[in-house]
């Protein structure tokens, strides 16, 4: 399916899960410049947020972004931008769009969020042949998933970028009493025993996705009030215990609410990489 959102930039809607198993959220929306291909370019790969389980927060949700980036300065060190859809943890008492217990899409928990989203890189890796060239992009679950992966056979990437991102479980629940969190926690991690593995702060794997980076990034906002500005500072604390070597590990503050961070015209979303592709810039 093509659709045109810029006048030079192409946008096509990919199914990285065919056959029996694929659903209507294994897509990947990509958009590439018309005008030919930046071969050594950087491709900006992004993981939406929504608590595992928002229906109307998805792949979409990286598009004002991407026009602000393509209409910036910026441009001339992109590749091409990806938005990976995932199936959803299930959500029956959403008000706009409940979810059925017979959608395939939307009644998943840990960790099959996490294995749709290692299955959209390899099909960007095997198609777009991103290794060693993407930036990996998440906010809020999106960037709990970032930091959660550890597949080895995933694509390098140059840089990984979490904002607002829930990265202590246990520490979210401490933080707000209020019945959401615990019911939208318990939907996608429904077996708390795997909490300390999942989450990203307290799991002590030495092969994770972000340490393979050139450099970590971690922004949040401290209007943000959702998610407390100690969960970024217990990944950074969690990072630099780490190998990750010193002085690649970096803060960009973001500003706004929690959702003000993509919604809109996608600028404060937009500074916030933008600000990032400088360090990377800057290091390589």
């Amino acid at each position: 399916m093509e659709r045109t959102q810029d006048s030079s930039l192409s946008l096509k809607e990919s199914l990285y899960v065919t056959g029996n198993e694929s659903t209507a959220l294994h897509t990947v929306d990509i958009w590439q410049p018309k005008n030919g291909i930046k071969s050594n370019g950087i491709w900006l790969v992004f993981i939406h947020g929504g608590a595992w389980r928002d229906p109307l927060t998805d792949s979409k949700s990286f598009q004002p972004a991407v026009s602000d980036l393509w209409n910036s300065d910026s441009a001339k060190s992109i590749a091409g931008f990806a938005s990976i859809n995932y199936r959803l943890s299930p959500y029956p008492n959403k008000v706009e769009a409940p979810s059925s217990p017979d959608d395939p899409s939307r009644n998943v928990c840990y960790p099959a969020h996490l294995s749709d989203v290692e299955k959209a890189l390899l099909y960007l890796e095997a198609h777009y042949q991103i290794a060693n060239r993407y930036v990996l992009i998440g906010h809020s679950a999106g960037a709990t998933m970032a930091m959660e992966l550890q597949t080895c056979s995933l694509p390098n990437p140059l840089a990984v970028l979490g904002i607002a991102g829930i990265y202590d479980f246990d520490g979210l629940l401490e933080a707000h009493h209020h019945p959401t969190y615990k019911e939208f926690m318990e939907n996608a991690f429904p077996d708390r025993s795997t909490w300390k593995k999942a989450a990203p702060c307290t799991n002590l794997s030495l092969d994770n996705l972000y340490e393979r980076a050139k450099l970590v990034i971690i922004s949040y906002s401290d209007d943000d009030e959702l998610i407390e500005v100690g969960q970024a500072k217990s990944m950074l604390e969690r990072i630099k215990a780490g190998p990750a070597p010193q002085g690649r590990v970096h803060v960009v503050k973001a500003t706004g609410h929690h959702d003000e961070m993509w919604e809109g015209d996608g600028h404060v979303l937009a500074g916030v990489i933008r600000e990032s592709l400088e360090l990377i810039q800057n290091d390589i």
